[in-house]
């Protein structure tokens, strides 16, 4: 019996004593190993993009791959590591516990040490890799070996490196001895086909760091399908490693990637037309998408038109278009907030599977809206293993990270074949969480759909930059949805999409024409202005009122007369306000609905359903008859609404553009019962936003925005941007679209706009120019080095656990707050939620400053919160909130939400 079979790589629980109670090291590494070597399979989709940028064939990165994840847990055949557990199994020796297992980085960690500081491994390092005799390794050859090995050794999410600790901290001579005997029969057994030549060359090099990341994410995958017991059952019979793999492995490979629908692509259908598909006549800018040359390369489309005129439709359209060509193999939508992603979900999930041949069952997922959740997909993709022993407190098993890693929605939806979410689940693959290459792995091969793009600030655009770049490099395909985009930013889109080609020249925007839709790919750029659906087409009359009092008397008046009304403050407490304010006032106050960021889960998805009840497209008279909307910045992007009567606190141009979006949205008769298409236009009085903004002036004070609306003046810090959109609209009197839209975008954005700007705003407007050249630098040092590879360096600000950095940058950090209640008997802590997914849809986020006011958690119920915390391991990112909640200085109602009843109105910093 080789000595390398001596050693145990997964060890059961000590409470768990049935079968057997170990899997050796050897067979553990040969199940990722085969799990790799099917994940890239000829008939797979994963790896193509990487075999093309490295010149190999499929078989050839397979078979490299599958050796290195062969030797991927090379650290734990030392001392410490097997000193962590002591299976009783006859075949596995006992370790000498004198050895210390405290390296930063774990056994992953200790692969880089017998690596580089081993002297058996570096006096073998010809036939531990398989390379062929007659040719050594040069040392571009070991720079590319190391390169790749940073992917399997970075098997735990995040690269690793060996420090300064010596092989003889924790390996024994024998331990090296065995290890390095493993990796040169495996390298015999799987024989990888490296590129000799290739290998060589300082260039291919270059080119190999660029795919690392993908790679480490697949190591990631095949690590965690490959420890699931439920499948790779533990085995202490000791027999060769080819009858292992042939026998075991490699079957047992075959059936959990088949299970998990990771063997092929699926198969689309052909796309029909969007008449055929959706039953109307598309629009312009969807009879674009229909005919516009696909290229074979990586592509960009940005779409640009006004509110209603079928963006999303036309976004569909190309992507069917790539799946059916085979170009792409899934689509995620990315969404500015839960809101937009829970209605893109509701709109989505009625027809995507007609993307897909009949006899597919194609996965989709919405990351945020957990009640809604496609519960089969839990099922089909990484369904929860049975837990193995965990190394340390903070190394924990694979399965166990597996576990907790897709328990979570919004991670789980990037790898389903139909993903939608927020965007941030995309920037994450640019920073330094851990798993982020996960994520590049359920990126690659997929069409990225970003909707309203122009709700990015600088911090999240540098980011977006950064995936359209990683997007291009990996061969992917991207369709951006805006309706008021600055010039400037899609400039930096379509140049970051050219820096992901390989091309150094910047693009020169040609047309300023609104609307646009514009496709760049390696071999040409266009830009095809394009007429709109002369139905969404129209001129919006603006009037501007200078006191809260005549908004308030507005919005009531109109109710009382049948209408529905809606008005959108900028802050949280401000909403609240208004909304007890006119709650006092009408005789009705159940017909008075708010909506802000500040509501759990549960508590905001009724909300949505109520609000798309009495305002959607398909609501009525008896519906919207005398009903308000009081709400923040989430209504400007997330329902389908259509309001009579429409108030905005002052806002920059492109926002109120948005919000103007939900007035008169659908062509409706007077009474407000919804019109056929055919009928004609809206029989409503002519729309009007009414404004809320201090008086204008051509010569403001310092305080003109401050004094009038602080909570504006606190959330729009460019005092100088508000000034410019008053003046634009009372010069203008009206918003007029698609005509003018581009001309009032660039009044407010354009590089010529801030000299316009007055004497006295000018110092908000310099200030608010360094707070986005500071956002821009924050982004640029958090972000991911791309061209460094998958290494530890990569990191400018580290690597850090998914709480620590976000894809936000604001004042202060938000964090999650969990609201519970005791059960009846007080021996456990429960959501107060109900249905699926309690404790998600308990959930809320708010920034850390407001969190720390709530109160704590009462001591004697402490152990009752560690218990939680073992059982959900989530949870301990979040901070629990018991009640009752209708005490203190903060409160809690399914209708107010998170608030504060003697503060209301006068927390300017509040979330929208």
């Amino acid at each position: 019996m080789n000595n390398y079979l001596r050693y145990w790589g997964k060890a059961k629980p000590a409470d768990h004593n049935t079968g057997s109670p170990c899997h050796l090291l050897p067979y553990h590494c040969l199940d990722v190993a085969a799990v790799g070597a099917c994940l890239l399979d000829g008939s797979s989709s994963f790896g193509r993009s990487v075999a093309g940028a490295l010149g190999l064939s499929d078989h050839q990165l397979q078979s490299i791959f599958s050796y290195l994840l062969a030797i991927h847990d090379l650290g734990k055949f030392s001392q410490s590591f097997q000193a962590l557990a002591s299976p009783e199994a006859e075949v596995v020796k006992k370790p000498d516990v004198g050895f210390s297992y405290d390296v930063p980085g774990g056994h992953a960690a200790l692969g880089w040490v017998l690596w580089r500081r081993s002297d058996v491994f570096k006096d073998n390092r010809v036939a531990i890799c398989g390379w062929p005799e007659q040719a050594p390794p040069r040392r571009a050859a070991r720079r590319a070996m190391e390169a790749l090995l940073e992917t399997s050794f970075g098997h735990h999410g995040q690269p690793v490196e060996a420090g300064s600790r010596r092989a003889g901290a924790d390996f024994l001579k024998e331990d090296e001895l065995a290890a390095s005997s493993f990796a040169m029969d495996v390298a015999r057994l799987i024989q990888p086909d490296w590129p000799a030549g290739l290998m060589a060359d300082e260039s291919w090099s270059e080119k190999l760091r660029g795919v690392t990341w993908q790679l480490a994410g697949l190591a990631v995958l095949a690590d965690w399908l490959g420890s699931d017991q439920s499948v790779f059952s533990y085995v202490t019979e000791p027999m060769s490693l080819e009858a292992y793999w042939q026998e075991y492995a490699l079957p047992r490979a075959r059936l959990q990637v088949q299970r998990l629908g990771f063997d092929h692509p699926r198969s689309a259908t052909v796309f029909p037309g969007v008449e055929s598909f959706f039953g109307f006549k598309p629009t312009p800018l969807q009879q674009w998408a229909e005919a516009v040359e696909l290229s074979s390369t990586p592509q960009l489309f940005i779409l640009e038109d006004v509110t209603g005129a079928g963006k999303t439709e036309a976004s569909v359209t190309l992507a069917h278009r790539l799946l059916s060509k085979g170009l792409a193999h899934g689509v995620y939508f990315g969404l500015p907030t839960m809101a937009t992603s829970n209605a893109m979900y509701s709109r989505i999930s009625t027809f995507y599977q007609r993307w897909y041949d009949s006899e597919e069952t194609p996965s989709i997922v919405l990351a945020h809206g957990a009640q809604k959740l496609h519960e089969g997909f839990q099922v089909s993709v990484i369904p929860g293993q049975p837990q193995d022993s965990n190394y340390l407190p903070e190394e924990r098993s694979a399965s166990a990270v597996c576990n907790q890693w897709f328990a979570d929605s919004r991670k789980r939806a990037l790898l389903a074949d139909v993903g939608v979410g927020t965007v941030d689940q995309v920037l994450m693959a640019v920073l330094p969480f851990r798993h982020q290459s996960l994520r590049m792995v359920g990126l690659a091969g997929k069409v990225l759909i970003v909707d309203e793009i122009h709700a990015c600030d600088d911090y999240m655009l540098t980011l977006l930059c950064a995936v359209l770049e990683l997007h291009a490099r990996q061969g992917g395909y991207a369709v951006l949805l805006t309706a008021t985009l600055p010039l400037e930013m899609r400039e930096k889109l379509l140049n970051a999409w050219h820096k992901g080609l390989g091309v150094v020249t910047e693009q020169t925007l040609l047309s300023a024409s609104f609307p646009l839709a514009t496709s760049l790919s390696r071999e040409s750029m266009a830009e095809t202005p394009l007429p709109t659906r002369s139905s969404v087409a129209r001129a919006l009359a603006v009037e501007h009122l200078d006191q809260s009092s005549q908004a308030l008397d507005l919005v009531v008046g109109s109710a009382q007369q049948g209408q529905c009304a809606c008005w959108i403050r900028n802050t949280v407490d401000d909403a609240i306000e208004a909304y007890e304010a006119i709650r006092a006032r009408v005789d009705e106050p159940d017909k008075v609905l708010l909506f802000h960021s500040r509501f759990t889960m549960a508590d905001r998805q009724w909300i949505e359903s109520q609000a798309l009840d009495w305002f959607g497209k398909r609501s009525g008279y008896q519906d919207r008859a005398g009903r308000i909307l009081i709400g923040t910045q989430v209504l400007e992007q997330s329902l389908d609404i259509c309001m009579d009567v429409m108030v905005s606190d002052l806002a920059p141009i492109d926002l109120l553009i948005q919000r103007a979006g939900r007035l008169h949205r659908h062509s409706r008769d007077s009474s407000g019962n919804l019109l056929p298409i055919a009928d004609g236009g809206d029989q409503r009085q002519p729309p009007v936003l009414r404004v809320l903004a201090p008086a204008f002036t051509h010569t403001p004070a310092k305080d003109w925005v401050s004094r009038f609306l602080p909570g504006t003046a606190a959330v729009y810090r460019n005092h100088g941007q508000l000034w410019l959109t008053l003046r634009a609209l009372i010069s203008e009197g009206v918003i007029r679209v698609p005509e003018r839209a581009r001309w009032l975008i660039e009044t407010v954005y354009g590089p010529e706009a801030d000299e316009a700007i007055p004497e006295q705003l000018q110092d908000s407007y310099f200030e608010h120019e360094g707070e986005r050249q500071s956002q821009s630098a924050m982004a640029q040092f958090n972000r991911l080095d791309l061209d460094k590879g998958y290494e530890v360096s990569s990191a400018r600000s580290g690597w850090q656990a998914e709480v620590d950095i976000g894809t936000r940058l604001t004042d202060e950090p938000s964090i999650k707050v969990t609201l519970v209640q005791l059960d009846d008997t007080k021996q456990r802590l429960l959501p107060v939620a109900d249905g699926p997914h309690p404790w998600e849809m308990s959930q809320i986020s708010i920034r850390q400053s407001l969190a720390d006011k709530l109160p704590e958690l009462p001591e004697e119920w402490r152990d009752l919160q560690d218990a939680l915390f073992d059982k959900h391991p989530g949870l301990r990112f979040s901070r629990l909130w018991l009640g009752p909640f209708d005490v203190g200085d903060f409160r809690y109602s399914p209708s107010m939400g998170l608030y504060s009843p003697r503060k209301a109105g006068n927390d300017n910093r509040s979330e929208a």
